[in-house]
């Protein structure tokens, strides 16, 4: 898997080798980085869970809002109950509302009773941001002490040193493309330059330019497609027949799989 570093110099190799610092590393850097991100937001806005963590939410009696404290918190995608000391317990996934719809969902008292069998009772968990960051809100109000399990798509993030390895290991090639069409206004090659000869300038960067956006054309399709495959279905129940398919409700050979819903 390429460096940055090495993933920097084939953007020069797509530039026909510019003149040293120009581009300059620094800019090469920036614009690399910019599309490393841009590429994991397009990941992370898919229908799959591209980079995912986990952070556990503990909460206690008579206590609504927690501070989530995940540096790299995104976007939730599922809450579940967690008890630690019942590996026998079913887990059960606990919904999502916006504060303002919370009362759609639960109609019962503000805050439940204290006790400290009385764990489990969030019945809507609504998420927030302000400016000292993001929080959760638990409905009711706990009346005891108890541990959610949130997961949550990771903040895209950009290469951070000319060491880092970007995780778009299979788009590398359509990075560097891309990275290279945006450094073109930055680039000369001798004494083929902006300020000396504009005219020669031009007719390079045009050409570099079209081969470059052809190349990026054609792996963007690629990667568009490859963002469509991201979560495919898996093995499906089997289509009742005759009197099975009659009792496929009961009987779990009906038409609807899980990867139907």
């Amino acid at each position: 898997m390429p460096t940055v570093r090495e993933n920097l110099a084939l953007v020069r190799v797509l530039l026909d080798e510019p003149s040293p610092q120009q581009p300059s590393d620094r800019i090469l850097f920036e614009l690399f980085s910019n599309q490393v991100q841009h590429h994991q937001t397009q990941l992370q806005n898919s229908s799959a869970q591209w980079s995912v963590a986990d952070w556990p939410l503990n909460v206690s009696s008579a206590k609504e809002d927690y501070l989530i404290t995940a540096a790299d918190f995104g976007k939730p995608f599922m809450v579940y109950t967690e008890n630690a000391t019942d590996l026998y317990q079913p887990r059960i996934e606990i919904p999502f509302a916006m504060m303002q719809n919370a009362d759609q969902f639960y109609s019962g008292p503000r805050q439940v009773y204290a006790s400290s069998d009385n764990n489990f009772t969030a019945s809507i968990i609504s998420f927030y941001r302000k400016e000292s960051g993001w929080y959760a809100r638990v409905t009711p109000v706990p009346g005891g002490s108890a541990t959610y399990r949130v997961w949550y798509e990771t903040l895209p993030g950009a290469p951070q040193s000319l060491s880092d390895t970007p995780g778009l290991t299979p788009f590398h090639h359509l990075i560097r493309a891309q990275t290279a069409l945006a450094a073109l206004p930055y680039c000369a090659w001798g004494s083929v330059r902006l300020e000396d000869k504009a005219d020669l300038w031009t007719v390079k960067t045009k050409a570099l330019a079209m081969a470059l956006g052809a190349q990026v054309t054609t792996f963007q399709a690629q990667f568009s497609t490859y963002i469509g495959t991201l979560m495919q279905a898996g093995i499906e129940a089997r289509e009742g027949f005759g009197d099975a398919y009659l009792d496929s409700w009961s009987s779990g050979v009906g038409i609807l799989g899980p990867n139907q819903f």
